[in-house]
């Protein structure tokens, strides 16, 4: 990791931590509760779509020098969410908690990742890559932590736990350093952005991941969770396959930097979106995670290519500004794709409901394609 970057990582991390715990506890979620596969899928979708909302609105303020003050804010909401859900037994709670969740994460993203891009213009694929590293770290602690303490206490204890912990990184969160890149002072809205065609093609192909994304994380806990995963088990994969990306998105920066981020992120995206289409045919829990850790190394590269492409199509003071319309992209496409995912797997079956995931994400792949073709990046090999 590199020292500068370390800060930023360290509060995605704490954010991310939560996040990931909660997905590894939607199987156990849903039977303690009674809630059925859809309400599992609903309260997925709430935090991505409240996430939305917070990035597409307020991830501008960065631009204007207020990433600090957003991450204290978040972290905040975020302590506050988890405490909600320790004590939640209605469907309404549990939705209301994780909208409020994904609206804190959607006021942290923006700003660490624009200090991410701005650190320099020449490396911007390999920072990002690190600062993923941090993302994902949160994302494989976080199951483990939960699954850990769900076995010793019960389903309410993780929640109460990753709230103290949230809420001790407060104080870290006050003493952030600022970035250094040009800020803009004159915009409250990143809206005329989207007249930008090289940033709508970026944006599709990180949508493109992103369905795949809802799709795992409303489908694969009860997935699982059917096939005679125990929270546990669920918790570990989680975590084991969060490790390729970690090791494999700085390379993927790199290589973005050297190749073009649109080329890599394309590729990268493709090779997830395939293998994504064999997972209802494989049997077992065992060969599942261990096709999907081995595809990891795929979203590294993918994912963080997809981050560079978006950098890459707008100047350096709108950074967070396009940045945040990618974190509302990311919510926006996986918010849409969780629930239907939940249904598709109820109704249609593991094997068709994967292979239409698979289609929609290689469609809007696609269409990303044809907005980027004839585009010319703002900075070098885009």
């Amino acid at each position: 990791m590199k020292k500068e970057l370390l800060p930023y990582q360290l509060i995605l991390a704490t954010v991310t931590v939560s996040v990931g715990g909660i997905a590894a506890l939607l199987g156990e979620l849903r039977d303690e509760f009674a809630f059925s596969n859809a309400e599992v899928g609903l309260i997925v979708s709430a935090g991505f779509i409240a996430a939305f909302i917070a990035q597409i609105l307020l991830a501008p303020l960065a631009d204007r020098g207020h990433a600090r003050t957003m991450a204290v804010t978040g972290l905040a909401l975020t302590t506050l969410a988890l405490a909600t859900m320790a004590f939640a037994h209605s469907i309404e709670i549990w939705v209301g908690a994780r909208a409020l969740l994904g609206f804190a994460s959607g006021l942290v993203l923006p700003g660490m990742r624009r200090a991410a891009s701005v650190l320099n213009p020449d490396k911007v694929g390999e920072n990002l890559g690190h600062l993923v590293t941090g993302e994902i770290l949160g994302f494989m602690i976080g199951p483990v932590i939960a699954a850990g303490l769900a076995g010793v206490g019960n389903i309410r204890t993780p929640f109460a736990a990753l709230a103290l912990i949230s809420a001790l990184f407060l104080p870290f969160a006050h003493r952030l350093p600022s970035d250094h890149g040009s800020l803009d002072t004159k915009r409250f809205h990143s809206f005329d952005l989207l007249r930008n065609r090289r940033l709508n093609g970026a944006l599709l192909l990180v949508g493109s991941y992103f369905i795949l994304i809802g799709a795992f994380e409303s489908v694969i806990p009860i997935m699982l969770r059917d096939r005679g995963a125990t929270t546990l088990t669920t918790g570990i994969a989680f975590a084991v396959l969060g490790v390729p990306v970690a090791l494999t998105a700085p390379f993927g920066g790199r290589l973005a930097d050297r190749l073009g981020p649109p080329f890599v992120a394309t590729a990268g995206i493709a090779a997830i979106a395939t293998s994504t289409a064999t997972y209802g045919f494989i049997p077992g829990v065992n060969l599942l995670v261990l096709t999907m850790f081995l595809a990891g190394a795929a979203d590294g590269i993918g994912f963080t290519a997809a981050q560079a492409a978006v950098s890459r199509s707008v100047p350096e003071a709108r950074q967070a500004g396009a940045l945040g319309l990618m974190g509302a992209t990311e919510v926006g496409a996986a918010g849409l794709s969780a629930i239907p995912s939940a249904v598709a797997y109820d109704r249609l079956g593991e094997e068709r409901a994967w292979l239409l995931i698979s289609f929609s994400a290689l469609a809007l792949l696609a269409i990303g394609r044809v907005f980027l073709r004839g585009t010319s990046p703002f900075a070098p090999n885009g």
